[in-house]
């Protein structure tokens, strides 16, 4: 017996809210598979939200259960949609969970992630093995990387996996985290996961490979404020490489910006969340002075080949847990061929694992820095996994 089960079940019918419930519950079969301790995970679409089938579901379940709003996933089931909600529980005799939510999150982003770190994990006897996180959507100066950064200083390097919301709205306009069958936008989520248990993690991020070979040195910015590059304003940078016309940026959720910050923490991939109205560009995380920057960029080909080396060790470890965030920009990338990686999950794994595959708009996942431990870092544009 495995120490940790994950039990799937979905509904693709928002509008019928009893029939939804019937459906997960019945799937589920909890009299039959709940362990003595047990969480879950729920992904949907945001008409789950309005018709109240998501929190009608999450009543009907006898123990925490968190998530968030997003344009497409999928699970080891099968089914491949926009208009489906898939509730996920992970379970288990000798694993226990505890479950949080944050305070209100804007400006101050570390207050209120160290808060619910702490009233968690005092929940549990002893130190987490890992931990799960939802943050709601974060712009501006706040970061996830901010987040990322206060969950090792609070936790002392527990990993922490998670995402932030993908709606179905044009420029992310309604992310929501869920918890326990309420939807919030400015808070945080957040699982804690005790007992013998060895998590996995593996980062997929944009080929390097794909970067113009082209240097550049970051010589003014502020923070994940850019604000000039090898000695000229950005925006004329981005000009000399055809990305910037008029004064303003072209494609900028599909560019990918390799950042090397040589401050002992791992090159990283960064995204373009705004341009201000002085010319500077927002980034997703900080772009210190003297970093070098890479740019890049993302095809289809690029992103099922990543597809395929996680499901090629998927099938190796069988692992019975597996849950896999991508990066909303790479479903925008793959035009037409949208519901391509997450089919091509499906054909990989060829029911090795059970799984769940959803798209994000920011992916967290620890790293292994040169010292052995874990690093809990913000990423863009990648593909993340855990399992165990």
């Amino acid at each position: 017996m495995p120490a940790v089960r994950m039990l799937i079940a979905q509904t693709s019918d928002p509008d019928d809210t009893g029939n939804a419930v019937r459906e997960i519950l019945a799937q589920l079969d909890l009299s039959r598979n709940q362990m003595r301790h047990s969480m879950g995970l729920v992904h949907c679409h945001n008409a789950f939200v309005e018709s109240g089938a998501l929190k009608a579901v999450c009543a009907r379940l006898p123990f925490p259960v968190l998530g968030y709003n997003t344009y497409l996933h999928s699970s080891s089931l099968g089914a491949i949609e926009n208009m489906l909600m898939t509730a996920t529980v992970l379970t288990s005799d000798t694993v226990k969970f505890s479950a949080g939510l944050s305070s209100p999150i804007h400006d101050d982003v570390r207050g209120p992630t160290a808060a619910m770190y702490v009233e968690t994990e005092n929940l549990l006897r002893g130190r987490p093995a890992m931990g799960i996180i939802f943050p709601p959507k974060l712009t501006g100066l706040a970061t996830g990387e901010i987040l990322t950064e206060a969950l090792d200083e609070v936790s002392d390097g527990v990993p922490f996996f998670g995402g932030q919301p993908a709606d179905y709205t044009t420029y992310l306009r309604d992310p929501k985290v869920f918890f326990n069958g309420e939807d919030y936008h400015d808070r945080a989520a957040m699982v804690l996961i005790e007992g013998d248990v060895r998590p996995r993690f593996h980062v997929f991020p944009v080929s390097a490979e794909k970067r113009i070979r082209q240097k550049a040195i970051i010589t003014a910015s502020e923070r994940n404020v850019v604000k000039e590059v090898n000695g000229m304003p950005v925006l004329d940078f981005m000009e000399s490489l055809g990305l910037c016309f008029e004064g303003k940026m072209a494609g900028t959720t599909t560019i990918p910006l390799f950042l090397d910050r040589w401050d002992g923490s791992p090159p990283t991939v960064r995204s373009i969340l705004a341009q201000t109205p002085e010319g500077w560009l927002i980034l997703s995380g900080r772009a210190p002075i003297d970093s070098t920057l890479g740019i890049g960029a993302m095809d289809e080909t690029h992103i099922l080949e990543g597809v395929r080396r996680v499901t090629s060790l998927a099938r190796l470890s069988r692992p019975e847990v597996f849950v896999l965030y991508s990066c909303l920009s790479r479903n925008v990338s793959l035009g037409f061929n949208y519901k391509s990686e997450a089919e091509a999950v499906r054909l990989g794994l060829d029911g090795n694992a059970p799984y769940l595959f959803a798209y994000t708009s920011g992916e967290i996942c620890p790293v292994m820095l040169k010292d052995g431990k874990w690093h809990n870092e913000y990423h863009n544009m990648s593909l993340v996994t855990f399992s165990f």
